[in-house]
């Protein structure tokens, strides 16, 4: 026979299981000294970007974002990561999310809205999937735009390929 729960016990054990669960895909900030950095490199017109320059502040807790990297906002970037299609058909991806980990989702480490970009690709351009392979990508980056997976980046795609050294 089955004994019934009180529904406090019930719902103390559903508080634990979430408090680990948020412990388990909480990631500290590793806040960046932007004032002691160099020079961004500019290769074929890009600036090249990594992830540590786009996420080194708490975007979360502070809602502002760094003069280094505002000054982004509306030019050519490269950047360097991990494909997670949002939208595709007949194999062929649309839009997706550009990860700096591959175990940067929903079962890993939930990123921060700061720590991955939302990627658009023009009318008519696919791509094929390419999971668990670094990628380099172009185009431009909007900041704090909006879009519909809530990411403070969005670039607008002009090229991708396999990145060569990540």
């Amino acid at each position: 026979m089955l004994k019934s729960i009180p529904i406090t016990k019930v719902l103390l054990i559903l508080v634990v299981l979430f408090v680990f669960m948020l412990g388990v895909n909480y990631k500290p900030v590793e806040k960046l000294d932007y004032s002691k950095l160099e020079a961004l490199e500019v290769v074929d017109g890009a600036t090249n970007v990594s992830f540590k320059f786009l996420g080194g502040f708490d975007y979360s807790a502070d809602k502002e974002i760094p003069e280094p990297v505002m000054v982004l906002n509306g030019e050519l970037v490269q950047v360097t990561g991990y494909m997670l299609p949002v939208d595709f058909e007949d194999g062929r991806v649309n839009s997706f999310l550009l990860m700096n980990s591959r175990l940067a989702c929903c079962f890993g480490v939930m990123p921060r809205e700061n720590e991955f970009i939302y990627v658009e690709m023009p009318d008519g351009m696919t791509t094929k999937f390419m999971t668990d392979i670094p990628i380099n990508i172009a185009g431009r980056l909007d900041i704090g735009g909006g879009n519909l997976v809530g990411s403070l980046y969005t670039i607008d795609l002009l090229s991708i390929k396999k990145a060569d050294n990540f």
